[in-house]
């Protein structure tokens, strides 16, 4: 009796699984995610600190090609797209309870809503993005940026006791910027939303490396004006190159006429 039971349920779950194939639904449903990710020509007019820290961003050649405008391609996948905007709703909250808490400076977006958002420019060289939030914490300004990953990234640099190098150089770069002595790095868990604060104040390493970045953001940019393309730094299957918006366009531009370093890290400033 037992066994003819289960053979009936068996048979009624194969049935129902021959009126919804639910692998093509999740394939249906990741293809939104990337539905709006075709190439495009895009024309960058200024260095964005949270590309420049990074990857392709320590390319003089990808800066000399995106000021040129050329077609970005975006390497993204259904996964990195639903991170991003889950990053981003996360951003929202997060800056929410700021203003709620009365710690942060209140901003106005162009749609008149409240936001702990600002903008971050500079003419020399050219600069433009956008910080978190300007806290103010004992009556000073403390520059505030976000950044929420998984556990197991939040548990790496709980650990370790300080964060990411790239993080520190995006944020010292808007502390150069906007004249301010600290700042401090907010690290969610995505998983849990446990908070880790990691404060940045300026020190002769970090003196050292922004003045050497944007005296190479000014090589870089004059490069462009004078139309002067940098050589390769990296090989075409290197891990920079893989993840660069602008590959194709540099795969048949021309060999380049100035050698140019790579922006360098931190501790290759001492």
């Amino acid at each position: 009796m037992t066994k003819n039971l289960i053979k009936q349920m068996m048979k009624k779950v194969e049935e129902k699984s021959h009126i919804l194939d639910t692998a093509a639904l999740i394939e249906k449903i990741n293809s939104g995610y990337v539905a709006k990710q075709e190439p495009k020509y895009t024309k960058k007019k200024t260095f964005a600190p949270s590309s420049l820290v990074f990857g392709h961003g320590e390319c003089p050649r990808y800066w000399y090609l995106a000021f040129e405008g050329n077609i970005f391609e975006s390497n993204n996948d259904a996964y990195d797209i639903a991170n991003m905007t889950s990053g981003t709703m996360s951003h929202d909250r997060i800056q929410k309870a700021m203003l709620d808490s009365g710690i942060a400076v209140e901003y106005m977006d162009d749609s008149n809503s409240a936001t702990t958002e600002f903008k971050v420019t500079h003419d020399d060289p050219p600069i433009f993005g956008w910080g978190d939030a300007m806290l103010n914490i004992e009556g000073e300004d403390v520059i505030g940026e976000i950044k929420t990953m998984k556990s197991e990234s939040f548990e790496h640099y709980k650990v370790k006791g300080e964060p990411a190098e790239y993080h520190v150089k995006q944020l010292i770069i808007y502390m150069k910027v906007l004249k301010k002595a600290k700042g401090v790095l907010i690290y969610e868990n995505k998983n849990n939303h446990d908070l880790l604060a990691f404060p940045i104040e300026v020190t002769e390493e970090y003196r050292k490396w922004i003045d050497n970045t944007f005296d190479w953001m000014r090589v870089v940019y004059k490069s462009w004006k004078d139309k002067a393309l940098p050589q390769k730094n990296y090989r075409a299957n290197s891990k920079i190159c893989k993840g660069c918006p602008v590959k194709a366009a540099c795969a048949t531009a021309e060999p380049g006429v100035v050698k140019i370093q790579s922006l360098g890290g931190l501790s290759e400033t001492l």
